[in-house]
């Protein structure tokens, strides 16, 4: 299989992100917040886009803003069904080529402590933990969640 090449996102994007977003986490994004995000100064949203000619958005998307010399990582993911397959290092990679691009010297995120297959991406593509935030998600359940705070140099 080809793997799908990683494009930036354009506005005519903006409902498919969110439909993403919908099957890949409990408290989703909407379009419209998907929207003003990308509207914002340094934003930019990167897909993965199979090889058929329709192009079609099929595996995953990251979603970064770059402020000055600072990028933050503000949501990636890849659909159930295509994950393990290296999606997520592929667009992350991008990702941090073109924060740094931008004048970024540096990445930062935030992940669900539970969330172990990303801390696990995570740290294996250079970010280390620098902080905690007690209670920052919530579980489908409404149980409290901290959230790991990450960071890599570019």
């Amino acid at each position: 299989m080809t793997r799908p090449a990683v494009v930036a996102a354009s506005s005519s994007d903006i409902d498919r992100l969110a439909e993403m977003q919908a099957n890949c986490f409990h408290a989703p994004w909407g379009a419209a917040s998907i929207a003003k995000t990308l509207s914002q100064p340094g934003a930019f949203a990167l897909l993965l886009r199979d090889s058929t000619p329709a192009g079609r958005v099929s595996a995953g998307f990251v979603i970064v803003q770059v402020v000055a010399d600072q990028a933050d990582l503000l949501t990636l993911g890849v659909v159930p069904g295509l994950r393990r397959r290296g999606h997520a290092r592929h667009l992350l990679g991008d990702a941090l080529a073109r924060a740094a691009g931008q004048g970024a010297k540096a990445m930062f995120l935030e992940v669900a402590e539970d969330n172990l297959a990303a801390l696990d991406l995570y740290r294996a593509c250079g970010f280390a933990t620098i902080g905690r935030r007690e209670g920052y998600y919530r579980s489908p359940e409404g149980r409290k969640i901290a959230a790991v705070t990450m960071r890599r140099d570019l």
